[in-house]
């Protein structure tokens, strides 16, 4: 008996291919479609990188990405 790797070569199963076209329901949403992100570099300690999950959790953000995001935008305010 086949297995899934097997039976379909890297990139082509159905699955995957169904995740990369729009409107398909599949795939990470699509934010801020007028403006088209750039890689950006980060340097912080390991403490700080720990110390942040907790807050971007609390802003419901899935990733730090997504919290500087949201935060340069304005759609999150912190306060001292």
């Amino acid at each position: 008996m086949a297995t899934e790797k097997q039976k379909y070569s890297k990139g082509k199963h159905p699955n995957s291919l169904a995740n990369l076209h729009p409107g398909s329901g599949g795939g990470r949403p699509k934010g801020y479609l007028s403006q088209e992100k750039k890689r950006r570099n980060l340097t912080v300690t390991d403490a700080g990188w720990e110390g942040v999950k907790p807050v971007i959790r609390k802003f419901g953000c899935s990733s730090v990405s997504e919290f500087l995001e949201k935060l340069g935008r304005g759609e999150i305010k912190i306060s001292a």
